[in-house]
């Protein structure tokens, strides 16, 4: 092979498109987390409730739950829901007797709009959610028996 047909085989060869060689944005091989409602749907359905906590950590859900009335927390896998790691832990408040199960909370949520739910905490009297908003990270306020968003607030 003469020069320059290697030189313009070499040219042809760097200048190919990065994006032939490497996945596409949206390929299949992509996996994206589980929503906070299909991760409550499956442990629910596995007897665990009622939640506590709820947190994306470390690229994996962080979750304190009680199940057979004995506190857990468990390490879920974010893609397949499954759980990585399961513990015993300390007691934390409960939302009372009659509240609605938290999958119920986070399908109302996500009918009333608020449907990116990042982080859940059940505070004194209500669950607390992180949700992102087309105007930024919103904290909210939910009442555990009612569903009802009581507040609703830009966090800074």
């Amino acid at each position: 092979m003469s020069f320059f047909k290697s030189f313009v085989v070499a040219t042809a060869a760097a200048a190919t498109p990065v994006a032939a060689i490497t996945a596409a944005p949206g390929d299949a091989s992509e996996k994206s987390p589980l929503p906070m409602t299909a991760v409550v749907e499956r442990l629910e359905k596995d007897g665990y409730s009622p939640f506590t906590e709820l947190s994306m950590d470390d690229g994996a859900w962080e979750i304190e739950v009680y199940r057979d009335d004995v506190p857990y927390e468990l390490t879920v896998d974010p893609d397949l829901g499954k759980i990585l790691a399961e513990h015993r832990d300390d007691s934390e408040p409960r939302p009372p007797q009659g509240a609605k199960p938290l999958s119920e909370i986070l399908q109302l949520l996500t009918k009333a709009g608020y449907d990116d739910v990042d982080d859940a905490s059940f505070e004194r009297r209500y669950w607390e959610f992180e949700v992102y908003r087309p105007d930024g990270e919103h904290e909210i306020h939910v009442d555990p028996t009612t569903g009802e968003v009581v507040s609703d607030r830009i966090d800074d």
